[in-house]
């Protein structure tokens, strides 16, 4: 299976633990063309994510380009942990298909650290940015790294969490 591990797009300046933050216009446009890529590339892939307004939106944005439901999470959220976030994805994983998660950072850059290699160090991970993997189930060093995908579009400076 292929999961696509997202941080949602650019959010107005806030607290990192703030749920109630929303999308910057560039954070808009920054979910739109990862929306535009990943139709291609995940065709019929679900999508999970945090249920805190920058995630749920840059969530909704992709699912509406996708066609996809979205279902949101509460392991998703930047005050989670990777083991628990995986454990929660496993509903999800099946022999056929493609998840795409949008999360926050840190748990972002620690679920890619933790599928990849079972570190749980931080990568950094800018905003619409991610990882897309291979894996059978969502547990510890199990997943292979395919690609990183960058969201940058023209007017971004990545800032905002």
């Amino acid at each position: 299976m292929k999961l696509l591990l997202l941080r949602h797009a650019q959010a107005v300046a806030g607290g990192d633990l703030d749920p109630d933050r929303v999308l910057t216009s560039v954070g808009e446009r920054q979910a739109a063309a990862m929306a535009s890529r990943v139709v291609s590339m995940l065709p019929g892939a679900s999508i999970v994510a945090s249920p805190w307004r920058r995630a749920q939106q840059t969530a909704e944005i992709m699912a509406q380009e996708l066609g996809a439901r979205l279902v949101l999470n509460d392991s998703l959220t930047a005050r989670g942990t990777a083991p628990a976030a995986a454990a929660s994805l496993e509903p999800y994983f099946s022999d056929q298909g493609s998840l795409i998660v949008v999360t926050h950072q840190p748990l972002c850059g620690q679920l890619i650290s933790w599928l990849t290699d079972g570190n749980l160090y931080g990568q950094v991970v800018s905003p619409c940015s991610g990882a897309l993997l291979e894996l059978e189930w969502p547990a510890r060093g199990m997943a292979r790294l395919l690609n990183g995908c960058d969201g940058a579009v023209q007017g971004d400076d990545h800032a905002g969490r």
